[in-house]
């Protein structure tokens, strides 16, 4: 990987961890809140990994004290990071207690640590120099590279299982898109430890490291690595992307309500203020707000033609009041509108009065 690539996910990393670190410290959060600082002390971890993984700096340390150590040392940080972010899915997430492997999480790291220190010793150290190809040049740093991504596939698959298992109980959209972006980072990452595991396994047999294998690792790497940078965004950023995905879907709805607003305002004048007609891009500034003064309209725009057609007034006055093809699509209007329950939840009335408006286009030649 090229040292402007390493560079900047090392930047990225120390952006996050400096910036939990901050609101940790103004907040006191650590002190009373075990996610909190799990998720924080992961995020340090995560910062020293791709540090020790940006070769000028790793080549410096291996210098400045023994062969091969900032793999050592980037190792046993991406191990620890990816124990501290799997304890906190497991506090965080409230999942059936038999799902639950906290209890084997912190054996399981200290036998992964010894035998990172032990291979190390005996293999790695007695290595010259590292150099990071696809397939590893000796058995020891073949066994030392799948000791640790062993490890990280293990815990990437507990997490990603901690929050499929309740991304789908949670109700809150922008909560459950959180969920689901940690989620895809395990998966993202269990999926490059495992073509790693592959590339490392290439020292027994040689197509498994394929050059196409090792492409999709470091797609893989930069991935994770910015989706882990998202599920740090705050909620506030998650509720605006929505808000404009959201509006881009109900584009077309809200053009098919404003055809309905057109036709209503056509047979009875608008009650209150007038609505505007946005363009697209001002559209998706307001959606909510847009669709909200659509539906508005139109209900007022039911209940007073409901009003002028009811049977107490004499039909001279209704034609008085409308020319005879109005009148008829007045009468048309109620009809289709009438179906429609006052009872319905907002996105199915929505939804339903989108359905009438497409039955006026089909009833006018528009569609």
């Amino acid at each position: 990987m090229s040292p402007a690539i390493e560079i900047s996910l090392c930047v990225l990393a120390w952006l996050i961890a400096l910036n939990r670190g901050r609101k940790a410290l103004l907040n006191q959060t650590w002190k009373h809140d075990q996610t909190a600082f799990l998720i924080g002390s992961a995020s340090l971890f995560f910062a020293l990994t791709m540090t020790f993984l940006v070769m000028p700096l790793s080549d410096a340390v291996n210098r400045l004290t023994w062969p091969n150590f900032s793999r050592l040392l980037a190792y046993s940080f991406v191990t620890v990071t990816l124990f501290l972010t799997t304890s906190s899915s497991l506090i965080t997430f409230p999942i059936p207690q038999k799902l639950r492997h906290r209890s084997i999480l912190k054996p399981y790291l200290l036998v992964t640590l010894g035998l990172l220190l032990i291979s190390y010793i005996f293999f790695v150290s007695r290595t010259p120099e590292w150099v990071e190809q696809p397939i590893p040049a000796t058995a020891g740093e073949m066994f030392f590279k799948l000791v640790m991504f062993t490890h990280a596939i293990v815990l990437c698959s507990i997490i990603a299982l901690a929050c499929a298992h309740y991304v789908s109980r949670e109700k809150v959209a922008v909560t459950k898109y959180r969920i689901a972006t940690i989620s895809l980072t395990a998966v993202c990452g269990g999926a490059f430890f495992f073509t790693k595991s592959v590339l490392a396994l290439g020292y027994l047999w040689h197509p498994l490291g394929n050059e196409w294998i090792h492409s999709l690792s470091k797609l893989l790497m930069v991935a994770t690595a910015i989706l882990w940078g998202g599920s740090f965004i705050h909620s506030k950023t998650y509720a605006r992307v929505l808000a404009y995905f959201r509006g881009i879907r109900y584009w077309t709805t809200f053009q098919d309500l404003v055809y309905l607003v057109d036709r209503l305002e056509h047979l009875c004048p608008p009650v209150g203020m007038e609505m505007s007609r946005p363009d697209f891009w001002e559209y998706l500034r307001r959606s909510d707000y847009y669709l909200y003064r659509a539906m508005v309209h139109i209900l007022d725009g039911k209940t007073l033609i409901a009003d002028y057609l009811d049977d107490t007034i004499p039909v001279n006055k209704l034609l008085a009041r409308w020319k005879t093809d109005s009148y008829l699509e007045a009468t048309r209007v109620n009809t289709i509108l009438r179906e429609i329950k006052a009872d319905e939840e907002y996105p199915e009335m929505i939804s339903a009065y989108r359905q009438a408006s497409r039955k006026l286009m089909q009833a006018y030649g528009r569609v």
